[in-house]
């Protein structure tokens, strides 16, 4: 008769004990069985059996295994998201203050319900003045769907027509473009006003709405420019965006000008400290 527990890596550890009626490996911790006999072509062969504490490691082992494999999915998301920048990529509700409370819960709502705004192909336009939170608030969204298991792209214009123009594979790119589940174009209305622009946002915006695929948009536009636009070409994309797009007012003070003073006022008093420490 051949013993296979060794063979099977389910060895004896300290503390284990033959039972003497059974002949059979017993777990000096749990007290179960760690071996069971079976008939093998005619022969009595003794075999493992998992005894609870080697299932409890086990599942301890698989469920480690599970949460390594889901961070490192997480974190492959967030990089095809927003690629090297560290910046956008730390924007998520955790640092979220909640100075529009109104906008807060809203944005935070469409994260709750992306799943029927996904099959609707429905989506956000952010839209107000510059430094009120459009940009944090949209990759917020983003953050927390990747944490979610979605796949989301933050980016813009500018960059979308730099990779377009450094490639022969244009189709590839528009495709990379409709792929995600969430696609964030930032600073809609910020590039150049040119035919070859133009054509660009027409073409990805229009692609997104064409395949159901939910948009976050930004724009420093005011509600009155978005509904009322100036030039045919903004006019052609804003009807499309007006169509699956929900419309969402953000206002207040710019605060990437109370950052600077801050930054500003700290950096002074370093200077000045400094000064003092040298005299």
């Amino acid at each position: 008769m051949i013993n296979w527990t060794n063979r099977l890596g389910n060895p004896q550890r300290p503390g284990d004990h033959t039972d003497p009626e059974t002949g059979l490996l017993v777990c000096g911790v749990c007290g179960e069985v760690k071996q069971s006999r079976i008939e093998l072509l005619g022969r009595q062969e003794v075999v493992p059996v998992a005894c609870r504490c080697v299932r409890e490691e086990n599942a301890a082992r698989k469920e480690s295994l599970a949460r390594e494999e889901a961070a490192y999915r997480l974190a492959q998301r967030r990089t095809n998201c927003f690629g090297e920048d560290d910046k956008k990529a730390g924007f998520t509700f955790a640092v979220d203050d909640r100075r529009d409370v109104q906008l807060s819960d809203r944005v935070r709502g469409y994260v709750q319900h992306f799943a029927e705004f996904r099959r609707e192909g429905r989506g956000l336009l952010l839209l107000g003045p510059t430094g009120t939170g459009k940009t944090f608030y949209a990759c917020c969204i983003a953050n927390a769907l990747l944490e979610a298991g979605y796949s989301a792209r933050v980016t813009n214009f500018a960059q979308i027509a730099n990779e377009l123009q450094g490639t022969f594979d244009k189709q590839g790119v528009h495709n990379a473009l409709l792929r995600p589940d969430l696609l964030v174009l930032d600073d809609l209305a910020a590039e150049r006003d040119t035919a070859f622009m133009n054509e660009i946002v027409f073409q990805v915006i229009d692609a997104r709405c064409a395949a159901q695929k939910p948009m976050v948009i930004t724009s420093n536009l005011s509600a009155q420019a978005f509904f009322k636009p100036d030039t045919i070409e903004r006019g052609r994309v804003f009807s499309r965006l007006k169509e699956v797009c929900i419309p969402l007012s953000v206002t207040g003070t710019d605060r990437r000008e109370e950052q600077l003073r801050r930054r500003m006022a700290d950096d002074l008093a370093r200077l000045h400290s400094n000064d003092m420490e040298a005299k």
